[in-house]
């Protein structure tokens, strides 16, 4: 049941209307969401609740439950959240909106839960959809009401208003304003005073970019779209044949009918709004099937292990990105307009059997139309060539600007073009034989059509049978199969192309569906935030990077990370790289790890930092392993800095890079003690020298930054993370001795747990 909207929304206790466009102020408001709001000890059943009505289909499990450590803080009720959503098989994406933009922020993030601040516990509301202006609330009883966008902006913004508020009605008394034009001008003074006022505490809820596609494209309502398009389709070619049928009759008859021609101007005026809705449905459907596409093809490149990366090489990536285009092509409408050219080609017989040809013209379309597949098929092949000439040399370019440096050094001079000229000359072949395909079935099969289907009205013309009115209906439709060809063969041919495409973009598509089972719900302490520096040093007795000083230390102290018999082969090699390891790391540890080159140092780490996934043994974090916490779980938990050509610094500022593994946009919380790690690890002096400072333009085309700066940039992004265990390979060896000392300073305070790689 719904409820319509109750009287009182956004008004004053007097009866009288508030001024301006948020409503009346929170000293002067009677809360109207009392109703609607979820406490926080049914804070799972509401994402569960949110879920279910938002046709996300949760999982069929107990809903979690809060605890008080997760309600402390916003961290930490942010990281429950986002364990809880992956426990019900959903994603929550954290959305922050500016002061004046929250309103619009509600309007298009439905279903999502909203925080209420301000009250003695916290409250929240699960809004499932909008209807106009209006959000459609639900209820702890599974009911729904429609509230009003501004009163829930208004009540979100409350506590943030009652700080400001006082200090805004002093200046608005001292300055005489009246009281009918103090409302207005106290929400001009608000909005000029928070406008660029960050908020945050809004989840939109949505499917995992990894879950079946089907339901993504049933929970974004790509099936219905569709189905509504076909059905525009199939109703405005019908009033189309329709309008022929009644104007033509009245011309053929020898005289005009007006009721005919009134007929037939009334259906073809009924197939322009039909015509508006195809075009609307049509562009809806392509970007919201596009963006899905995007998202998950995305995701699939990010849950790429390390090893298959490194396998294929960075041209054939890109070669996978640029034929995702034909993927979104196919998607803004070709796989709709083969179908719907299907179904016009049926109409087209239909109409051509009625005419003075009989069945026999109809059957000379369907010979056509067959040979047109025939035609589409050999484009397919001919594009799978073309394609894998392409790609080859995208691959070999991409391959030899990567390593410039080296064949100049290494190769000699004639032979840095060895081979280009005959690459370069199959391809022009492929693309001649493409270029006819294209031809054949994009202009002459349509347009032979023409000359075939008049050809086929010669026998009847020739035996004098049929009438005037049998052979108009006969051009009729030769004229409509013209159009379905020239549609069937423009959608095939994308048809085609997606499919040769979707060979290269496959493996990134399934590698999105990767992950293991739903994770737990968090324990009690999960999402605290990490302590502030100094909070926790080094274990007592220690020295330096040392472990504890004894067994009895070992064993008070709660394991972390644990491995029995870990084990690890690279892809290829003969040889494992790791050997049936075991080791147990508590909580608070220094531990320093020393070997050989080769030793398989840095294959240990990505196994404990969840880069690498073992081949044989048992790695626990917190007593779960990878498959049941969860690859992102294990990441956010443990934090690692690679060796350095395994790490990158991206073209963005330098805020960016040193909290992309933390949250972007950042709070000023979040810049402030970026700065402040800078300066702990002795980046303060290059933060002088940018003229940007934290927001200086940073990589490849920007700042250019020394071998020791990216060191200590790659440590200050894993230690921004708050990750309970640090893991840094290799990462002081470039630093001189005053600076590695000054650093490992600021690890050794920053960190929790750590794990430190070096050479001996």
């Amino acid at each position: 049941m719904t409820a319509e909207a109750q009287p009182g929304w956004g008004a004053r206790p007097d009866g009288a209307q508030a001024q301006g466009g948020w409503g009346a102020r929170p000293d002067e408001a009677v809360d109207p969401l009392g109703a609607l709001e979820w406490p926080a000890e049914r804070l799972g059943d509401a994402l569960e609740a949110l879920a279910q009505q938002g046709g996300l289909g949760p999982r069929a499990v107990a809903a979690p439950i809060p605890t008080a450590g997760h309600l402390r803080s916003a961290d930490a009720l942010g990281a429950w959240i986002d364990q809880a959503a992956g426990y019900l098989g959903v994603e929550a994406e954290p959305i922050a909106a500016r002061y004046d933009e929250v309103d619009a922020a509600l309007l298009r993030v439905a279903p999502a839960l909203v925080w209420l601040r301000g009250g003695e516990a916290p409250r929240f509301l699960a809004v499932v959809g909008r209807r106009g202006r209006d959000l459609s609330v639900l209820r702890a009883d599974r009911s729904t009401a429609r509230v009003p966008v501004e009163a829930i902006a208004r009540r979100i913004l409350r506590p943030l208003e009652a700080q400001v508020l006082p200090e805004v009605d002093r200046i608005l008394a001292r300055a005489g304003v009246r009281p009918r034009r103090r409302g207005r001008a106290r929400e001009a003074l608000l909005r000029e005073r928070l406008g660029p006022v960050i908020l945050d505490g809004i989840w939109s809820l949505r499917l995992p970019p990894g879950a079946p596609f089907r339901r993504q494209l049933a929970a974004a309502r790509v099936p219905r779209r569709v189905l509504g398009l076909l059905a525009a389709h199939v109703s405005a070619y019908t009033l189309w044949i329709l309008v022929w049928m009644t104007v033509g009759r009245s011309i053929l008859d020898d005289h005009l009918d007006e009721g005919w021609l009134l007929a037939g101007a009334l259906l073809l005026a009924t197939v322009v709004p039909l015509r508006q809705l195809m075009a609307w449905l049509s562009g809806v459907f392509a970007i919201d099937s596009s963006a899905l596409i995007k998202q998950r093809l995305l995701s699939g490149a990010l849950a790429l292990d390390a090893e298959e990366v490194r396998s294929e090489g960075a041209g054939r990536f890109l070669g996978r990105v640029i034929e995702s285009e034909a993927i979104e092509a196919l998607a803004m409408g070709g796989g709709v307009a083969a179908v719907a050219s299907a179904f016009e080609l049926v109409a087209a017989a239909v109409v051509l059997a009625q005419g003075a040809a009989g069945a026999l013209h109809a059957l000379l379309l369907v010979a056509w139309a067959v040979l047109v597949v025939a035609l589409c098929a050999r484009f397919y092949r001919r594009r799978a060539r073309w394609t894998a000439a392409r790609l080859a040399m995208t691959h070999d370019l991409i391959e030899r600007l990567v390593g410039h440096r080296t064949r100049l050094a290494q190769e000699r001079h004639g032979r840095w073009h060895h081979g280009e000229d005959e690459a370069l000359s199959q391809y022009l072949l492929r693309s001649r034989e493409l270029d006819r395909s294209q031809i054949e079935i994009g202009a002459l099969m349509p347009r032979g059509w023409l000359i075939a289907g008049i050809a086929g009205l010669l026998p009847p013309f020739l035996a004098g049978s049929g009438s005037a009115a049998t052979y108009a209906v006969a051009l009729g439709g030769v004229l409509l199969a013209s159009r379905a060809l020239l549609g069937l063969s423009a959608g095939l041919s994308s048809l085609a192309s997606a499919a040769i495409a979707w060979e290269q973009v496959s493996t990134l598509f399934q590698a999105a569906a990767r992950g293991g089972a739903p994770p737990p719900p968090l324990p009690p302490d999960a999402g605290r935030t990490p302590p502030p520096p100094g909070a926790e040093r080094s274990p007592p007795g220690a020295t330096g990077l040392a472990g504890p000083n004894s067994a009895r230390d070992v064993e008070v102290r709660a394991p972390v990370l644990e491995a029995h018999e870990l084990s690890f082969r690279h892809k290829g090699r003969a040889r494992p790289a790791v050997i049936d390891v075991s080791l147990r790391i508590g909580a608070g540890e220094r531990i320093l790890l020393e070997g050989p080159s080769g030793g398989g140092k840095s294959t240990l780490s990505a196994l404990l930092s969840g880069l690498r996934a073992p081949d044989a043994g048992l790695l626990l974090l917190n007593g779960l392993d990878r498959h049941m916490l969860g690859a992102a779980a294990w990441r956010r938990r443990v934090a690692a800095a690679p060796q350095f050509h395994e790490n990158y610094v991206l073209s963005g500022t330098f805020a960016y890079n040193l909290l992309m593994g933390r949250r972007w946009p950042p709070r000023p919380g979040d810049l402030a003690e970026a700065e402040e790690i800078c300066h702990e690890l002795g980046l303060g002096e290059l933060l002088g020298r940018m003229p940007g400072g934290l927001e200086q333009v940073v990589g490849e085309t920007g700042w250019q930054l020394s071998h020791g700066e990216r060191s200590r940039l790659y440590i200050a992004r894993a230690l921004l993370q708050g990750a309970e265990v640090v893991v840094l390979d290799e990462s002081f060896a470039a630093l001189d001795p005053e600076t590695l000392e000054q650093a490992l300073r600021c690890v050794l305070r920053r960190a929790r747990t750590l794990v430190v790689i070096a050479h001996p």
